[in-house]
């Protein structure tokens, strides 16, 4: 092949497939057509440009013998980039070895020309026969031994690029997978440490109640099993529907409703629309906990906590709102482990793309707003 260096292109869809984990050997029928029709339109190109310049010499052109030679040519040296490729797998030429394996390459091209041209001179003599072959192969041999070697040091070239274009995106892959594993450990135990805070909470609540009003007690300890076996069932979701977070929310409201009594008046805005829409599972207990805790229960008289939901835009935002102490509670206060676990789960499953503001109502009181991607399980 005279100084062409179109094989080059040609091998990128066989080393690309061939370089996947699966292992160095095509995995579909499409991929030998391919590589078969790119070797193919090789071949042509040569053969058009040959046939350009017997033309322009005023040559005969013989044109079945003339692409049979062109086919042989380049299909022959189609078959060295298997062997070719195995090489670079096995023994790749990086920063740290390439001194040692680069005599292994240097041999292994000359190997590869060397077979190339001898299996050509035969073909040769028995396509025009040996009285008629003017050559001989020392004259084949140099004059294009160059340019073959330089073309499978391109083709080396590629194959390089294309292993460690491969290697990058495995560990990539890796990467991303270990990174998910990490992420998912972290919800795990996020989710597991509202559990044992939450029951904290409530059991603290009951034994207040214990000596006071016995009944009482007896009704929220009986609801705490109730909402702790919907609670700790063996689910693995990250995320809810809203409706159904909401149900659970009310098993919790029962029980605070047995320690407030009529002091405590909750009110809900949730549009029917936004009930399918996914939230992050237990989401709402802290917030409505952390109103309960920190404002309505140091205030006296009644209390009044509102649980609004609505859509905007491609966002969903929840709103849990108290008249309780406000600032008086103390800015420190108002972040314990409920919303702090909330943000790590928040920034854990959504990034930036999910955030929670805690701010002072000017009428009095604190409001947590809770803004997250707007997902429903008609859109998973």
């Amino acid at each position: 092949m005279e100084g062409e260096a179109a094989p080059v292109g040609s091998v990128i869809g066989r080393a690309t497939r061939e370089t996947t984990p699966a292992g160095n050997t095509p995995s579909s029928a499409m991929f030998w057509l391919v590589g078969f029709a790119a070797w193919t339109a090789l071949a042509l190109l040569a053969t058009m440009q040959t046939a350009m310049s017997f033309s322009m010499r005023g040559q005969p052109i013989d044109w079945p013998r003339l692409l049979a030679w062109r086919a042989i040519d380049w299909y022959s040296c189609a078959v060295f980039v298997p062997p070719l490729l195995w090489l670079v797998r096995r023994w790749p030429l990086e920063r740290s070895t390439w001194p040692r394996r680069l005599p292994m390459y240097l041999g292994a091209t000359l190997v590869a020309t060397l077979t190339k041209y001898g299996l050509l001179f035969q073909l040769q003599s028995v396509i025009v026969g040996a009285a008629a072959r003017k050559e001989r192969f020392s004259a084949v041999l140099a004059g294009n031994a160059i340019s073959e070697l330089m073309i499978f040091w391109a083709v080396i070239g590629v194959l390089h690029a294309l292993e460690f274009y491969r290697r990058y995106r495995e560990r990539e892959a890796l990467t991303l997978e270990l990174r998910a594993q990490l992420s998912q450990s972290q919800l795990d135990v996020l989710r597991a440490q509202l559990h044992p805070h939450f029951l904290f909470n409530v059991l603290n609540a009951a034994t207040v109640l214990v000596h006071r009003d016995p009944d009482a007690a007896d009704a929220m300890l009986t609801r705490l099993g109730e909402l702790l076996r919907h609670a700790l069932r063996s689910d693995p979701r990250h995320e809810t529907p809203l409706r159904e977070e909401l149900e659970l929310l009310d098993q919790y409201l029962d029980i605070m409703r047995t320690r407030f009594g009529d002091r405590l008046t909750i009110r809900r805005t949730i549009p029917t629309a936004v009930e399918s829409a996914l939230v992050p599972t237990f989401v709402l207990q802290p917030l409505v906990e952390n109103a309960l805790e920190h404002g309505v229960d140091r205030i006296e008289g009644s209390g009044c906590v509102e649980i609004d939901a609505a859509r905007e835009g491609d966002s969903l935002v929840l709103a849990v709102r108290d008249n309780g102490a406000g600032e008086r509670a103390g800015a420190h206060e108002g972040l314990g482990i409920g919303l702090t676990n909330t943000r790590a789960r928040l920034a854990a499953l959504y990034g930036d793309a999910a955030a929670l503001a805690l701010r002072p109502r000017p009428s009095g009181g604190t409001e947590v707003v809770l803004r997250l991607p707007f997902r429903s399980l008609a859109t998973t």
